[in-house]
Formats: structure tokens, C-alpha cells, sequence
């Protein structure tokens, strides 16, 4: 028994999408732990957020009721705009702006509830403040980096003339470097460019370390007609991490399958132009670069506070009109947009395409749902918070799919049926009939590239001469970001308490070693210390931080030259995967290689025929799967062989990029094509 799966459906049958996460919410509750005085008065909230939001209209006690709401839980916040939106009328604005009237006047206001109340009035139309109340707000919240980004996004939505010394004063404020840059834009769009004073924005937003990306950002917004091209032209959001920074943070195998997969796509005679867009905070690299034929990589200057948990859940208006305004300024009109997590950055996007009357396409994974229960389907006591935030998540993935013209599925028809059971709405015709399964692909002939491969060679030299006898050895190889749901740390253990450190060496890739987040340097502090503990381990255990996908492929290559008894093994340690590029990488080299039994790996994965699928719950788990196929299943050197190769030939007839971006484009142009929300 799930219980999990079984009160979601439970709920789900009785509850409208845009409910569903309410009800269960209170059912969850009901099980759970005590929960305190301050989250049940959010929960209260929540429920007559609900109630408010079964309406049809609302009159103006209840939309007072729900903007005394703002200000007590980021997500109740969240879901109050998102009420009042979606029951806005022109009948319901002048009450909006009696009451944002009366809010305003009184001045005692947080700068939590303004920052939503500006986002109310930029979606309602309603320009309410006067000049002296933008005065106030910029002066009394001055250190508030959101709101004061709200307030610019406020003045440059209804173009409010008459703050040029204003906002050229806050520029020489110490703010991050992406909220100079809208204040420059903001100066541009009230004006022109041509009359910002240049020898200003020398001396006090460009230095040495962004000067790339802003000249490039200007020259961007005055040159979109570059991207006017016949055929289909595409968004895709990505939105953690970028292109150049793959293994860094949190930039996963998601950028080699967007970077790869949209230059494939970029080749076909039917597409004009794909664009991939991120969300950036480190202003180093130019704001739009090129892959392939006309694949354009697109770097968003939008500040997100780094200190909350879930920086999307503030921002998502200002992420969608930010997004809307540059491709409006760029001239760039995409026919279908990609979005790929249950987030509220990809929530702004699917707003956005509905808002631009374009088709959306929406790749469904159950996360957070496998995490909702543990190893034996009772739900999991979580932290009101955490909880909150996940049914969040669910919420949104109920949403898109309602919304969707297009859903495609990772992986095969029976990882769709895992899909049901997390999202039981996939059953009905309708719906059905819109979803697509199409795993993820790679690319296969990397090692062309010639000036890469020597370039890659002296480097390879030198690290293969520094830990010479380290490859004297079979290898077990681990790719990735650091975090501890990829596993790393229970992997290090599992290879130190086992039979496999006698074997085998352990070589871990990934991780900022330059500037880490709070999590890689939890993970890479642990490395160290554990190797401090451990000593004997010194010269056996390599930890290098991220690198290129080319010279990822090109060490592989390197590590399979030599042959030993032992095979090499590439061991993928996540607790889950939804597909796993690296693990595509790694059979494409023919390691022996083992994956977790939960997530999408199973989908191209068969034990002891092409692979191993294992238990990566835990250090122990992971050990004594490992050793029970690598030792005790008397499998000789030949028979290792053979699943090796059957690996490789897996990935080569199922898995080329080539293949995978035929079935994009195929599903992208019926998507488009399509008249009766039917793909």
C-alpha cells in the first residue's frame, strides 16, 4: 500500500485541479504531527483562499479579506495574487483600486505585502501611485533588492516620467549587478538609450567582471531582427544553471541535454530558431551566445534572493513580464514554449505563452512525489514548510497539465504507467492523447571536435602524470553535481566499507571548487574530512571539480584504454534519476554501469543484461548491491564484457541526439499544427 498515491486519488476524484492541493493539505494534516499556532493560521488561510476561490466574482469585503491576507506566509502570498487574478474583471477593478487605494494611504504596510500589491496592480492595469508615494517606497525600502526591482518593474509597466535623478542616484547604490542593469534599462525605456550618460555607466555598473555580458545585453535589445527567419522557432526554459557551467551548483545533466538536444534541433530545415533561456546571477559570461546552426543561448539578468529556499515563489510575475518585455524589445516571437519543472519560474512561463495566445509544452516528471512517502509508502512527516513547498510543486504540475497543448513523458510506456499513479488526471482520453514519451539523448560523436580533443590531451598528461598510480587500477567513476540526493557521500562510504576499495579506485567529478554553494561545500568539507580520518584512502579517492562534457567523454575514453580483471565501473549514486545523461555517457564508453532502481533508469536499463540496477537508498545498500553483482554473481571477465557492450549498442539504437531531436521537432510542429488538442 501507497498512502501517498492512495489519498491523492482519493482526493484528486473529488477536487477540481485548481483544489486539489488545499484538501489534501488538510487531509495531510490530519495525519501528521502537531502542527503550531502560526501554521495553523496559515492553513486557515489557505482554506479561505480556497473558498474565496470557488467564487465567481468576488465584492469588496472578501477582496479586502484576501489582501489582509499578504505578508504572513510567502505562499499564501503567492496564492491571494494568484486568487484575485484569476477572478479579475473590469467589473472587480475600480474595486481593486479602492482597495489598493486605502492600503496605500496608510502607510504601515510590510514590504512583503507591497512588493505583491505592485504585482497586482502591474496585472490589473491599475497605476495608483503618485509620485510621491514611489518617492517614499524607494527612500524607506531602499535595501529591499526585490521590492526596489518591483518598484523599477512598476515604473517601467506604466511609464512614469520625472525619476531620471532618482534612479541615476540609486544606481551608484552597492546593489547587485543585475539590478543596475534594469535600472538602466528602465532609463532606456523611458527615454532612449542614446541619451543614458554613458561615462555614468562606466564608472558605476560596468567593471572588469560584467563588462562581457552588458555590452552584449545592450547590443541584444537593438538588434532582434537578427532572429526574424522562416520556420517554427522555439523556447525552451531551463532556469538552474548554464550552458558553460555544467557540474557547478545546481547545473546538472539538464544543460548537456538542452545544450546538445537544442543543436540538433536548430538543424532542422523546419525550424527557424530554438532559444534556451536561464535565470543568471553571476554576470560573467555574455548575455546571449550560439550553439549550432541557430540554437541561441539566452542568460536572464533577474535577481533572486539567494537566502530563501524557493526564490521563484516571490518572483514568478516578474519573471514572466521580464521575459515578455525582452522578447518584445528582441523582436523574438517563439510558435511554442518548453518549460520542464513544477517551479513557479516555469509556472510564469506557461502564463506567459497563454498570454501570448502560443503553444505550450510541458515535460512531466513526479517530483516532488516520490518523496512524499518513504521506503515503505507511509507518508513522510515533513516539516510544515517543506511540506507547504512541495504541495506547491504538485499544485503547479496539476496545473500544467490542465494547461498544456503538449506533454511529453521521460522515458518509455512503462515509466508512463509509474506516471498515472502520481498524476491519476493522465487516465482520462483527453489528456491522454496529448502526452508523448520520449527518453533523453546524447551526443555520440563528441570526439571530432579536434582542437578540443588536443587541448583536452595536454591536460589529461598532466593529471594522469600527477596520480599516475591511480589508473593503474579499474575505476569506479561518479559524474555530477555535488549534492546529497546525487549521493555522493553515501557512495564514498559504501566504496571505503567494502570490498570494492580493494578493487577498484574511487574518481568523483563535479562541484564549484572555486566558489561552492552551501551544499557542495557540505559535500566537498565531508570529502575532505573523511580523507583526514581515513588516510589510507589518500591516493586511492580523487574528488575534481567540474568539468566540460568534452573532457568528461575524453577521460572516459582514456579510462577504458586500459584493461584489467575488474571491469570499470561508472556508478550513478542519486537516490533517484528521471533519466540520467551521465549514465547515457557512460554506457555509450562501455563501463559496466549501475543506476538507481528508483526514478527513469529502469526505462533502458535491464539487470544483467545491459547494466545493474541497484538500491542507492543508503552507503550499505549501495555496497553490498555493488558487491553482489561485481563478486558474488561469478560472472567471468567476458560475461562482464558482454553487458558492457550490450550498454553501448543500448545507447547507439535508442539514444543519439540525432534520433531523440527528430521526435522534438515531430512533436513541436504537431503540437503546433494541432486544432484539436490532439497530438
Amino acid at each position: 500500500m501507497n498512502e501517498f498515491i492512495e489519498l491523492r486519488n482519493h482526493v484528486y476524484a473529488n477536487e477540481s485541479n485548481y483544489m486539489y492541493p488545499h484538501r489534501f493539505l488538510d487531509d495531510y494534516i490530519t495525519k501528521s504531527k502537531k502542527i503550531d499556532f502560526e501554521e495553523r493560521l496559515v492553513v486557515n488561510q489557505i482554506q479561505k483562499i480556497k473558498q474565496l476561490g470557488r467564487k465567481n466574482k468576488l465584492d469588496e469585503k472578501e477582496l479586502g479579506e484576501l489582501f489582509s491576507f499578504l505578508g504572513v506566509h510567502s505562499y499564501t502570498d503567492r496564492f491571494v495574487v494568484d486568487t484575485v487574478l484569476k477572478l479579475f474583471t473590469d467589473e472587480l477593478k475600480p474595486i481593486i483600486e479602492k482597495i489598493t487605494t486605502d492600503f496605500l494611504s496608510q502607510r504601515q504596510y510590510s514590504s512583503q505585502q507591497l512588493y505583491h500589491v505592485l504585482d497586482v496592480c502591474m496585472e490589473c492595469d491599475v497605476d495608483l501611485l503618485s509620485d510621491e508615494d514611489i518617492l517614499f517606497m524607494l527612500q524607506k525600502y531602499k535595501r529591499d533588492v526585490e521590492l526596489i526591482s518591483n518598484l523599477l518593474d512598476y515604473m517601467d509597466s506604466f511609464k512614469r516620467q520625472g525619476f531620471k535623478d532618482t534612479i541615476y542616484e540609486l544606481v551608484t547604490v552597492d546593489y547587485p549587478d543585475n539590478l543596475k542593469i534594469q535600472m538602466i534599462n528602465l532609463l532606456g525605456n523611458l527615454d532612449s538609450m542614446e541619451t543614458v550618460d554613458q561615462s555614468f555607466v562606466r564608472e558605476n555598473v560596468i567593471n572588469e567582471k560584467n563588462k562581457v555580458f552588458y555590452d552584449s545585453y545592450i547590443r541584444a535589445l537593438a538588434s532582434g531582427s537578427e532572429f526574424e527567419k522562416q520556420g517554427i522557432s522555439i523556447m525552451q526554459s531551463m532556469f538552474y544553471g548554464d550552458f558553460e557551467d555544467s557540474g557547478k551548483g545546481n547545473n546538472g545533466g539538464l544543460a548537456v541535454l538542452l545544450k546538445s538536444l537544442g543543436e540538433e534541433i536548430s538543424k532542422d530545415s523546419s525550424v527557424s530558431h530554438i532559444f534556451t533561456i536561464t535565470i543568471t546571477q553571476e554576470l560573467t559570461k555574455p548575455f546571449i551566445s550560439s550553439y549550432g546552426d541557430d540554437h541561441v543561448f539566452i542568460r536572464l539578468p533577474i535577481y533572486l534572493d539567494p537566502s530563501v529556499s524557493d526564490p521563484f515563489i516571490k518572483r514568478e510575475l516578474f519573471i514572466k513580464r521580464f521575459i515578455g518585455n525582452f522578447l518584445k524589445q528582441a523582436k523574438i516571437k517563439p510558435d511554442v514554449f518548453h518549460i520542464r519543472f513544477l517551479d513557479n519560474a516555469s509556472r510564469a512561463v506557461a502564463h506567459l505563452a497563454k498570454e501570448l495566445t502560443k503553444k505550450l509544452v510541458f515535460t512531466l516528471t513526479p517530483d516532488p512525489h516520490r518523496n512524499m512517502f518513504d521506503g515503505s509508502g507511509q507518508l513522510k512527516e515533513l516539516g510544515f514548510n517543506e511540506l507547504i513547498e512541495k504541495l506547491n510543486k504538485i499544485k503547479i504540475g496539476d496545473e500544467l497539465i490542465d494547461t498544456s497543448d503538449g506533454i511529453v513523458g521521460i522515458g518509455n510506456a512503462a515509466v508512463k504507467k509509474e506516471l498515472e499513479m502520481y498524476f491519476p488526471q493522465l487516465t482520462d482520453g483527453k489528456i491522454n492523447r496529448r502526452m508523448k514519451m520520449i527518453g533523453e539523448g546524447i551526443q555520440l560523436d563528441q570526439s571530432s571536435d579536434i582542437e578540443g580533443v588536443e587541448s583536452y590531451s595536454a591536460r589529461f598528461a598532466e593529471f594522469n602524470k600527477a596520480h599516475k598510480e591511480f589508473f593503474e587500477r579499474p575505476v569506479i567513476l561518479n559524474v555530477g553535481r555535488l549534492s546529497v540526493l546525487k549521493g555522493q557521500i553515501e557512495l564514498l562510504k559504501a566504496w571505503s566499507k567494502s570490498k570494492l576499495s580493494e578493487t577498484h579506485n574511487l574518481l568523483l567529478i563535479g562541484g564549484d571548487l572555486e566558489r561552492p554553494n552551501k551544499e557542495e561545500k557540505r559535500v566537498i568539507d565531508f570529502f575532505e574530512d573523511y580523507v583526514k580520518k581515513h588516510p589510507q584512502f589518500k591516493d586511492r579517492f580523487i574528488h575534481k571539480g567540474a568539468m566540460s562534457n568534452l573532457d568528461i567523454r575524453l577521460l572516459e575514453e582514456n579510462i577504458m584504454k586500459r584493461d584489467f580483471d575488474y571491469p570499470h565501473i561508472y556508478l550513478c549514486s542519486s537516490v533517484k534519476e528521471e533519466f540520467g545523461i551521465a549514465i547515457l555517457e557512460a554506457m555509450s564508453m562501455e563501463f559496466l554501469t549501475l543506476g538507481p532502481i528508483k526514478g527513469g533508469v529502469k526505462s533502458y536499463m535491464s539487470n544483467g543484461e545491459n547494466g545493474f540496477l541497484i538500491d542507492t537508498s543508503n552507503w550499505e545498500t549501495i555496497a553490498k548491491e555493488t558487491e553482489n553483482h561485481l563478486y558474488d554473481s561469478k560472472m567471468n571477465k567476458e560475461e562482464f564484457k558482454r553487458i558492457q557492450a550490450a550498454g553501448q549498442k543500448t545507447v547507439s539504437e535508442n539514444f543519439s541526439i540525432n534520433k531523440i531531436s527528430t521526435e522534438f521537432v515531430s512533436f513541436y510542429l504537431a503540437v503546433k499544427g494541432e486544432e484539436n488538442n490532439e497530438v
